[in-house]
């Protein structure tokens, strides 16, 4: 799992040719934000809850398998307000569709480049499935750990050495508290409540229509 940088996707196909790379779900709601941040659209998005609302109903789309991402997404975009045109056409030409590169003037057909970062790079779907973790927080908070402990960024081999030994020392700790059954740190109840809701609906998609399986979503995730 990587974030969307282009060198790191790139870098994994390489290395890893034959293992499938998903992009972490974390990362795709934060560059959406960072696009309601540059268009203008944070009050908007703070204070109309229809609106951002719909915004986080454009995010639900990666818990569809991706062959059925762009027709869901053609679906959501025809409800969107005038107001998010910018943020909408944004995600189409990057995440779903890719960008309008020439229309044929006889028959109308649009021929579109691929999209930058296509659905099956950052649909969930499979992930919810087998019960895979769809974002790489839990890296992260280990990296923010990591530099706690070291202090700095850069430092010297045999500090980090020894900081690694400390560091393979705790994970043994872990591993034979869980192995003499002790419990697992718990969860916040408010995320292990948020992470039933999700799967209930996720669930429930056979049952309810593209709509309102993406609104339903929606109300569970945040940005």
């Amino acid at each position: 799992m990587t974030d969307f940088e282009q060198a790191a996707i790139k870098a994994s196909k390489a290395e890893f040719p034959n293992v499938k790379n998903k992009a972490c779900f974390f990362h795709l709601s934060q560059s959406t934000w960072r696009k309601i941040q540059s268009s203008g659209l944070v009050n908007l998005y703070g204070t109309n809850e229809k609106f951002s609302l719909k915004i986080r109903q454009m995010l639900a789309l990666a818990f569809i398998p991706s062959e059925n991402i762009p027709a869901a997404f053609d679906e959501l975009k025809a409800t969107f307000p005038p107001e998010a045109e910018e943020v909408v056409q944004w995600f189409e030409d990057n995440y779903v569709h890719g960008r309008i590169r020439r229309r044929n003037q006889r028959n109308g057909n649009i021929i579109r480049t691929d999209p930058l970062f296509p659905p099956k790079l950052w649909s969930v779907s499979e992930l919810m499935d087998h019960g895979i973790p769809r974002t790489q927080n839990i890296v992260e908070a280990w990296h923010r750990r990591w530099s706690t402990l070291v202090g700095k960024p850069h430092v010297g081999v045999y500090t980090m050495i020894e900081e690694l030994q400390k560091e393979q020392q705790r994970v043994d700790l872990e591993i034979e508290c869980i192995n003499r059954g002790e419990p697992k740190p718990k969860q916040k109840k408010q995320i292990i409540d948020r992470e039933k809701r999700i799967m209930t609906v996720y669930k429930d998609i056979s049952n309810r229509s593209v709509l309102e399986f993406l609104r339903g979503l929606a109300h569970n995730i945040s940005m």
